[in-house]
């Protein structure tokens, strides 16, 4: 009886360690969509499984547009999130550093980390700033820009906006 269930048992880890190796593998829903770099491989680059798949949306850098003395700065994340801040040129330096993928937001300085809508090839969010809201509605322009409509329900104000992409540096 006991030489039955230690079968089963292994029969059952085989069977798991198979189906997790496929999963890795990318066989299964899931799973890893590359398989492990052998070593010296270079990384590969990253896959997007996610709402933004298919756009030619950027997640290596951010998107930055000035109108007077406010620049507006906007990180994509793959799983469909943006953060977004606002800020002026004495700040300049230090926004970048609001744009992570676990920014909790604060309305207050003008920081937002919300979901992002996909139709087609055109993007949808709302931001949720102290006194309203404030609609994009955009789509890729190239490569390197993003072109959006921003409307505030604030003010009744409505702009359009040319965001430039920014690479992030490189490490020296």
């Amino acid at each position: 009886m006991t030489r039955t269930i230690r079968t089963v048992l292994i029969v059952l880890i085989v069977a798991l360690g198979a189906l997790l190796g496929a999963k890795q593998l990318h066989l299964l829903p899931g799973g890893s969509a590359v398989e492990p770099a052998e070593p010296g491989a270079t990384a590969p680059a990253e896959v997007i499984n996610g709402p933004l798949s298919g756009l030619p949306i950027r997640f290596d850098g951010h998107y930055r547009t000035e109108s007077g003395d406010v620049i507006r700065l906007m990180r994509y994340f793959p799983e469909g999130r943006v953060v977004l801040i606002n800020g002026t040129r004495e700040l300049e330096a230090d926004l970048h550093k609001f744009l992570i993928r676990e920014t909790k937001g604060d309305p207050s300085i003008g920081l937002h980390n919300v979901p992002v809508a996909v139709n087609g090839d055109s993007l949808f969010f709302v931001i949720h700033p102290e006194k309203g809201d404030i609609d994009f509605r955009g789509r890729v322009s190239s490569g390197s820009s993003l072109s959006f409509e921003r409307y505030s329900h604030i003010n009744g104000h409505r702009e359009r906006m040319e965001y430039i992409f920014q690479p992030d540096s490189i490490p020296s």
